[in-house]
């Protein structure tokens, strides 16, 4: 009997040692649970059998209800309107530049003409892409096209439709969206996209949109034009009135002095002072050689001198006029320098005339060309297919945009839980 109950107590010690040893595997396992649990109280709670708070079922129903406001609903949304209503959009293409020529005249010549380096005229390819974007390309497009037709007909779904109520600055950035500019830096080339909801009016309406720059290249070509020519009018008159000033100038010192021409009057005046020249010393030759047979105070004496002084006289007189010698108040070297400035100034005045006449003409005929004109070597096309919307992009963008809020919104509802508790 005593060997029996040595044996019970034996099986008694080893079950509550098993036993001790169960429950501490249990604290054990639920210590490693609290351990890796303690960010998430409602796991907390099932660890330990636990039910959780009114609080963490409040926090965990706006979790549940935020996934299904910001996730599931605008993603559904999202779907449905880019599978469903969103109209297709169609997008044609041109490419073209805006070139300056040097017709007949050279390029120093051009801008000597002109009054305009010709790097300066190449530079309107930024008039032509701004007037692209502009109210005044919608004015142009609303005279060509029915505009409220193409972009606001009913059957575009609302997001993209332009509203028939639209403003002017509403209208404008609705065109901004519809229009793609780009301007290659290197080589000039403009590039034009325009969008649409059918192929051909995407095409109908780029091909406005170039036929209206054309007119912009025109108008400015033309003014660069009428203000050259304008210019060189102007000059050519005063260049005019400067020649008909100097002309009437030198005709009334003419009339004052009796000089025509100073060459002229300087050969005559060399002429008389040679003849009287002449005269004196063939006089005084006579003179001389009659001295030795007859008396000093002989009659014919007498009268050779009296013509020897004479032809002296005449011979001083002339010489005062052409050289300004004694005091005469005027001689052929005063007469000489105003007629010469007076002559010089009509020479350049000839010449300021004629060099602006040429301008002129230059300019005329130079100006039946085109300085500027647009080049379009890619013509707007027909589009084959739909570019826009990219349902597939936008799609994904609004899911990853909702996931992204949907944990912000997570994030913050934890730790406000987490401050509470």
């Amino acid at each position: 009997m005593a060997h029996d109950s040595g044996k019970t107590s034996d099986s008694v010690q080893l079950s509550a040692i098993q036993h001790s040893r169960d429950v501490a595997a249990k604290l054990s396992v639920t210590a490693r649970k609290l351990r890796f649990s303690t960010s998430k109280r409602s796991q907390l709670f099932k660890a330990v059998g636990l039910r959780p708070r009114p609080l963490e079922q409040i926090i965990g129903r706006l979790i549940l209800a935020a996934a299904v406001l910001i996730i599931v609903i605008p993603n559904i949304v999202s779907v449905y309107y880019f599978m469903c209503i969103a109209v297709d959009q169609y997008q044609s293409e041109t490419r073209f530049t805006v070139r300056s020529s040097t017709p007949a005249l050279g390029k120093d010549q051009l801008a000597k003409v002109t009054g305009l380096p010709s790097a300066q005229i190449a530079q309107d390819t930024q008039i032509v892409t701004n007037f692209i974007a502009s109210k005044d390309m919608v004015a142009a497009l609303q005279s060509k096209v029915d505009f409220q037709k193409l972009y606001g007909n009913s059957d575009i779904d609302p997001l993209a439709r332009l509203r028939r109520d639209a403003s002017t600055e509403k209208l404008l950035d609705y065109w901004e969206d519809m229009v793609a500019i780009k301007t290659d830096a290197t080589s000039g080339i403009v590039t034009v996209k325009v969008r649409a909801f059918s192929a051909t009016d995407a095409q109908k309406v780029l091909q406005e949109v170039v036929a209206a720059s054309e007119i912009v290249v025109n108008d400015v070509n033309n003014r660069i034009w009428r203000d050259v020519i304008t210019t060189a009018q102007a000059n050519l008159d005063n260049a005019k009135n400067q020649l008909q000033k100097t002309r009437e100038q030198l005709q009334l010192a003419r009339n004052q002095t009796g000089v025509l021409s100073v060459a002229g009057s300087s050969a005559i005046f060399t002429s008389l002072i040679t003849t009287v020249q002449t005269d004196r010393i063939n006089l005084q030759q006579r003179y001389d050689a009659l001295l030795g047979n007859v008396s000093p105070t002989a009659p014919q004496m007498r009268v050779l001198k009296r013509e020897i002084e004479s032809k002296q006289k005449q011979l001083d007189d002339l010489n005062r006029q052409v050289a300004g010698q004694g005091k005469s108040e005027q001689n052929l070297a005063d007469v000489s320098v105003d007629m010469s400035q007076r002559e010089l100034e009509q020479t350049l005045a000839e010449q300021q005339f004629a060099a602006s006449m040429k301008t002129l003409e230059q300019v005329q005929f130079v100006s039946k060309q085109q300085l500027l004109y647009l080049d379009t070597f890619l013509a707007p096309n027909l589009p084959d297919e739909a570019k826009y919307p990219k349902r597939a992009l936008w799609i994904g963008a609004v899911l990853a945009a909702t996931i992204a809020i949907w944990g912000i919104v997570v994030g913050l509802l934890t730790a406000l839980r987490n401050r509470l508790s």
